[in-house]
């Protein structure tokens, strides 16, 4: 570490002289999308920094503005902050905490330490407020103290790529640190980087041919996949290594980058020699043909080194796939050392920790290296992965979302490298996902799998070889032994890489000899061969030309190892008891038993024992014989299950290395078996309830003659896999099912509520269809064929419903006609109430039972033919009503007078049966028709029609109101009447666009109809234009009135003039006051029939004669807009131009005098108003009765003197009689002037004729 801190200082120096120093020659731009080196970019900034720090040491009277002019804290990019210049504030161990005061960087951004001994780089992790961030060091922080300044280089750590890191050592910055000089590049890529688009991505599957016979038969590598590689130490792991990057290079022509992730110094420094000693790595001139670039960040790194030095390695070998298109092998040791390290980043940024202590994101961190690991259009990365498993745990977090990503596994054994046999890879064990016929061929298949099942059978039979020996085999057996041993010698190949270390050279063998080789060893063509002739070869070519080498060498000799088994035979037979023979010696000596006999019983007591030992030695070899068979057996159903259920095979005795005896290794082996057995059998009852509900399931939606799913009854394949497929197939039969039952539900809803209807049995109904959907319990029939039924039942229904409701509607619209014709009381029609109600319903609102059942219809016809008959036999009276209802519909449409359709429907004709009485009323219906459409027609112009004349009656009330001089007298009800006129003003002033807009009607409609408008028979067009004529001539009388009365003013004035001014007569002749008349007091009243009204003088302007001349001179004929007014309703007025009369007989008159009322005076008229007495009596009569002698005295206050007014004086007389205004006559007015006791009387007097 020192060592290469102070050459990482060296080279920072010498960086820092060339970015001082201007270049002889420029550098070449860089490529896009490559950031400059750190040499010349990052290293370039931090010396400008030390420059201008150094500038103001020397000149301490310089701005402080000048730190600014270097670029230190100035921001460059306002996204990232690139160029800002932070300071470190905090620092706990691999944990530096950075505060900027402007342009905070974005996470993963790479940060430099200025004013540092070495170059660390600090790694954004996390963001701390608004202007503080919290880094990961890449590397040690020995020295960092707070306040130094930190650049923000705007950009994740960025490292030198191409092929100038072929044959070097980096560390996760990019920094060389094999002490052989700069790397000398312009490519330069961020170690973040997005995984390929699923667009660049190929989706082939294909094999990446490494030449070594085992792994591209048994474990084929995918092009771009992940192989994970398990194995411990000594076993061949890094001659794999190195012999898969050799024939990658030579084979395809690719690179290999090796990423050394959290492992020992040591062993980074030994794979560095051996790769020089081997070739792989050249040095000196030769470094160009290197064909490996290595990247490490060992055990002694910090956790965020250790963290980044596989994203390191993995974008040196982008470069080598996307830029060069090449095919990358890319080698990761270990892979459990990443994840290992971002937890201990994730524990120091203070994340809290998920199962087993590891980082809450271990799955993202491990998919974001993952990921990027594929193959694209233009080349591949095939990552090689050595993973360590923790307390060989399986289950562990670790190695367990490592083993989701890996394509294939390549297993080495100890047991068979202890054999001598390399590579040590274990043709059982090791699994890859390109063994599959579709991506291999059936050939290079089937191969395969002969190969395994070979090996697997001598493995089975090597426990029965140990116990018994070859001689207890069948031929089979032995023939399967021989082939095997020598398919597992012809699995060994030398490697290229250890030439220097086994002389023999490497071998490189394709796929097809390869696959040749081995079916010709399975077929048999080789069994005359030796064994030792299939060992540590390249083809089957070798293979047999050491075969003819070994046959001409001499046999061996054997006489020792028969005279050791003589001799092993002796001593077993020597065997004997001392004590014993002692004892017997004794009792012979004293039995004095001959020599020979002794012999001959010692001879016989040895077989004896002899065959004593060989019954217990046969025993135990029986009792080891079973135990190993019973193991064997135990193992070979484990196996048998594991394989079934799709599980990794247990190894017991792997996996339990202290294990003493056969007894202790089946007691260990049997707690897994029973434990299998019981999942086995689990399996197997989820596997026979799919089954079950699936045969259930299809028998129900499939037709009659479908044959259902069959259980497989070996049980050989009980994965998961195989129960997902079941279980998928049974949810999409469940779900077809509920469709089905849904679709079998809603037409049984729709054929019960039409069943309903229309009065039908529904069970019968569908039991028709299919009897099973009568039934309440049990399976219903779902078959497509059932559905059909029950959608043509519906159809076929509702095509019925249709026709019956049709047939209702008709009946319910005759029978309406005819209760409208007959007047038909509503009891009666009560009753049919539920039919007439959907004469206009849909197919949809009818809902209620049996309302279109036959039965139902037939009731309702009989009502109708009953109606039918009392029709006929009130045929006259219908005509009657007929032809009032025609008049009625002619009267409001104003067509009086058009009645030329009378003779048609002659009463006395149908009564003499000369005219069918239908045939009247269908007559009459056609005209009632006709005047409908035409009053539809004329409806917009009667409405305007209605709204002139209502405007002509407010015109004459207006004239009336205007010629009335009390009008404006305060009483009550006035304000009323005052807002009347303003009303009428208005209306009278919209009279003339009335007529226009009605004009233009009435013309269009006649253009449109080819006919004349009349109004109650009289032309409408010629109504309006005598209204226009008689409205003309009312304008001109006006003007002439007032044009007379102007000059009558003239003539009054120079009559004043000549014989001075006449006094006014509501004037009293005298000053003083008329003495008052006492009648019993103040509250006595006057009578008005008493002697205080002096009856009235004749008048000589009401007289007879007067009165005669007066009719004569008047117009005594109407004019034609009088005669039109007259047919419209409109009120006539007579016009008198005779004014001279009036003043020829104008007379004075006394005070308090009855007052003759001129023609041309009249009340204000008003419309009758029902239940408003104040408003009549607040209003001027129009018609009044007046009597002189009233029943009940009319009395006023003793002050008041009372008078008749001049309105009311010729209207009185002796006599009680009754005088009523009809038409008031217009005439001038004259010029008298009133007293206001006058007016007041006249009012009063009113009120009570009223």
């Amino acid at each position: 570490m020192a060592t290469r801190r102070a050459l990482t200082s060296v080279l920072r120096s010498a960086s820092r002289l060339r970015a001082a120093s201007p270049s002889p020659c420029p550098r070449r731009a860089p490529l896009p999308n490559h950031r400059p080196s750190p040499a010349g970019f990052f290293l370039h900034r931090a010396a400008a920094a030390y420059a201008s720090s150094a500038a103001a040491q020397a000149a301490p009277a310089a701005p402080p503005a000048s730190d600014k002019a270097t670029g230190g804290g100035k921001i460059t990019d306002e996204f990232t902050g690139a160029g800002a210049v932070g300071q470190v504030c905090q620092v706990i161990g691999a944990v530096v905490d950075v505060r900027f005061d402007e342009g905070l960087p974005p996470i993963l951004t790479a940060l430099e330490v200025l004013d540092h001994n070495i170059r660390l780089v600090l790694e954004v992790a996390q963001h701390l407020g608004e202007n503080m961030v919290r880094t990961i060091a890449m590397d040690g922080t020995e020295g960092l103290v707070r306040g130094q300044r930190v650049l923000n280089t705007g950009s994740p750590i960025t490292v030198p790529v191409g092929r100038a890191t072929l044959g070097r050592i980096i560390n996760v910055i990019g920094e060389p640190i094999d002490e052989k000089g700069d790397i000398t590049t312009n490519h330069f890529l961020p170690i973040h980087r997005e995984a390929p688009a699923f667009v660049e991505q190929a989706t082939e599957q294909q094999i990446l041919v490494t030449g070594i016979k085992v792994v591209d038969l048994l474990a084929p590598y995918q092009r771009g996949g992940k192989i994970g590689l398990f194995g411990g130490a000594g076993v061949g792991k890094t001659v794999l290594i190195m012999e898969l990057i050799n024939n990658v290079a030579k084979a395809h022509g690719g690179f290999s980058v090796f990423a050394g992730v959290g492992e020992r110094t040591r062993e980074g420094n030994d794979l560095y020699r051996e790769m020089i000693e081997s070739g792989v790595i050249k040095l000196g001139d030769k470094q160009s043909e290197s064909k490996c670039a290595l990247v490490y960040g060992q055990m002694n790194e910090p956790p965020g080194a250790r963290a980044r030095v596989g994203l390191t390695g993995l974008t040196v070998a982008e470069h080598f796939r996307d830029a060069e298109g090449q095919d990358v092998l890319l080698f990761i040791d270990n892979i459990f050392r990443f994840t290992q390290a971002n937890s201990e980043v994730s524990a120091l940024l203070g994340r809290i920790p998920s199962a087993v202590g590891y980082q809450p994101t271990l799955a993202t961190d491990l998919g974001g290296l993952q990921e990027r690991i594929t193959t694209t259009k233009k080349g591949s990365i095939t990552s090689v992965q050595a993973i360590y498993v923790p307390a060989d745990d399986l289950t562990d977090p670790a190695p367990a979302t490592t083993f989701a990503h890996l394509d294939a596994t390549t297993v080495l054994s100890r047991q068979i490298s202890e054999l001598g046999i390399y590579p040590a890879v274990d043709p059982l064990d090791s699994t890859s996902r390109m063994l599959s016929p579709h991506v291999l061929g059936e050939e290079h298949y089937n191969t395969a799998r002969g190969v395994q099942k070979v090996l697997q059978n001598y493995k089975n039979l090597q426990d029965i070889i140990a116990i018994l020996g070859m001689d207890e085999l069948s031929e089979d057996d032995k023939l399967t032994v021989a082939r095997a041993r020598k398919i597992q010698r012809f699995l060994s190949q030398p490697f290229h890489v250890a030439e220097v270390f086994t002389g023999a050279p490497g071998k490189y063998v394709e796929l097809k000899e390869s696959v040749q080789s081995f079916q010709g060893v399975l077929d048999g063509k080789y069994d005359d061969l030796p064994e030792q002739s299939f060992y540590m070869v390249g083809g089957i070519d070798e293979v047999i030309a050491k075969a003819e080498k070994i046959a001409k060498e001499p046999a061996v000799l054997r006489s020792l190892a028969m005279s050791s088994a003589v001799k092993d035979q002796l001593h077993q037979m020597s065997t004997t008891c001392d004590s014993l023979l002692l004892e017997l010696n004794v009792i012979w000596d004293e039995v004095g038993e001959p020599d020979t006999a002794r012999d001959r019983m010692l001879l016989e007591l040895e077989q004896e024992c002899l065959e004593v030992y060989r019954r217990k030695v046969d025993l135990a070899n029986r009792s080891r014989a079973q135990l190993r068979q019973a193991i064997a057996e135990a193992e070979a159903e484990l196996a048998g299950i594991c394989s079934a259920m799709g599980e990794p095979p247990v190894h017991v005795r792997q996996s339990n290395q202290k294990l003493h005896g056969l007894r202790e290794e089946l007691n260990a082996i049997v707690p897994y078996l029973e434990e299998m057995r019981k999942k086995k059998v689990e399996r197997w009852n989820q596997f026979v309830d799919v089954i079950d509900q699936i045969k259930k399931i299809s028998s129900e939606i499939r037709p009659a003659g479908f044959v259902p799913f069959k259980a497989p009854v070996d049980q050989s394949d009980l994965s998961l896999r195989k129960l997902d497929e079941l279980t998928k197939d049974l949810e999409s039969l469940q779900k077809e099912k509920s469709d089905r039952l849904k679709q079998v539900i809603e037409h049984l809803n729709t054929l019960h509520s039409l069943c309903e209807v229309l009065g039908i049995d529904f069970k019968q109904t569908i039991c028709e269809v299919h009897p099973s959907l009568h039934e309440a319990e049990g399976s219903k029939n779902l078959s497509s064929t059932t559905i059909e039924r029950l959608a043509a039942a519906v159809n076929c229904l509702r095509e019925m419903k249709i026709q019956r409701m049709q047939k209702l509607q008709d009946f319910a619209s005759s029978m309406l006609e005819l209760w409208n014709l007959m007047d038909t009381p509503l009891e009666e029609q009560q009753m049919f109430q539920n039919i007439t109600c959907n004469i206009a319903a849909s197919e949809q609102e009818i809902t209620e039972p049996n309302t279109l059942s036959s039965d139902f219809l037939n009731y309702v016809e009989s009502e109708v033919l009953r109606l039918e008959q009392l029709k006929a036999s009130k045929m006259k009276d219908l005509v009657l009503k007929k032809k009032a209802e025609l008049e009625e519909h002619r009267r409001r449409a104003r067509l009086i007078g058009e009645e030329g359709y009378a003779a048609e429907f002659n009463i006395e004709a149908i009564e003499a049966g000369a005219v069918d009485p239908s045939l009247v009323l269908e007559q009459i219906e056609a005209h009632i028709a006709t005047v409908k459409e035409e009053a539809f027609s004329r409806k917009d112009i009667l409405e305007k029609v209605d709204r002139w004349r209502n405007a002509c009656e407010e015109e004459a009330w207006l004239e009336d109101y205007n010629k009335d001089d009390n009008r404006y007298n305060a009483g009550r009800g006035a304000h009323l009447t005052l807002k009347r006129a303003e009303k009428a003003r208005i209306l009278v002033s919209k009279i003339p666009g009335m007529v226009d807009v009605l004009r233009t009607k009435i013309v269009a409609w006649q253009n449109e109809r080819e006919k004349e408008f009349t109004f109650d028979g009289v032309s409408l067009l010629s109504m309006l234009e005598e209204y226009l004529i008689v409205r003309q001539e009312k304008e001109l009388e006006k003007k002439r009135q007032r044009d007379q009365k102007k000059l009558q003013d003239q003539l009054k004035a120079e009559q004043e003039a000549l014989y001075g001014s006449k006094p006014s007569p509501s004037k009293p002749q005298s000053t003083k006051k008329a003495p008052r008349q006492s009648m019993g007091g103040a509250n006595r009243r006057l009578s008005l029939g008493g002697a205080t009204l002096q009856p009235p003088k004749t008048d000589i302007l009401h007289s007879k004669s007067v009165r005669a001349a007066k009719k004569n001179e008047e117009i005594g004929t109407l004019s034609p807009s009088s005669r039109g007014l007259d047919i419209a309703g409109l009120p006539i007025k007579k016009l008198s131009f005779n004014a001279s009369t009036l003043r020829e007989t104008e007379t004075p008159r006394k005070p308090f005098a009855q007052i003759t009322p001129p023609s041309n005076v009249s009340s204000t008229p008003v419309r009758p108003i029902t239940n408003n007495t104040e408003d009549d009596e607040n209003r001027t009569p129009k018609t009044f009765t007046a009597a002189l002698n009233p029943k009940t005295p009319m009395t006023v206050t003793g002050p008041m003197q009372m008078a008749m007014t001049p309105a009311l004086a010729n209207k009185v007389s002796a006599t009680p009689v009754s005088l009523v205004y009809d038409k008031p006559e217009p005439t001038l007015p004259e010029d008298i002037e009133y007293s206001f006791e006058e007016r007041r009387l006249a009012i009063y007097l009113a009120r009570q004729m009223a």
